[in-house]
């Protein structure tokens, strides 16, 4: 079992879900619960923070998610997916596999928009050129 559970910290904090705009210290608290007779393994605590972020600003994103993907694109929490860099692009992987998603145009701005669209691309289409370019680089099966 894990948990991890943030808060921002401010001069004026009040315990509220973490928002990206918010300023101030995020606090993260983390628990692993394993059985006694099992092998204890270093935890990997960059990639839980990466994935915790990762998942809790795709959450809200989705959250707010509207049929415009301009919009989608400009908002703080794509952003803050944007942010997170190559460290991201296992996890928008593995929601292109579910199917389409708006997440795709967050790898052209992580990869500095290396495909050339030529006049309007399906979402479906972007999704299944990104797939097959991230599986071609050997990372992804």
């Amino acid at each position: 079992m894990s948990i991890r559970i943030e808060y921002r910290l401010s001069e004026h904090s009040v315990m509220k879900h973490v928002q990206p705009k918010d300023e101030g210290v995020v606090v993260g608290i983390s628990a692993v619960q394993t059985n006694s007779d099992q092998k204890t393994e270093l935890l990997d605590t960059k990639q839980s923070s990466v994935y915790s972020t990762f998942k809790s600003n795709y959450e809200c994103w989705n959250a707010e998610n509207d049929l415009s993907a301009v919009s989608n694109v400009n908002n703080v929490y794509f952003k803050e997916i944007v942010n997170l860099g190559l460290d991201a692009v296992p996890y928008i992987y593995k929601e292109l596999l579910k199917g389409p998603t708006d997440l795709v145009y967050a790898l052209d701005a992580i990869f500095g928009n290396p495909i050339e669209y030529k006049g309007f691309m399906p979402l479906k289409t972007s999704c299944e050129l990104w797939i097959s370019i991230l599986q071609k680089t050997g990372k992804f099966s």
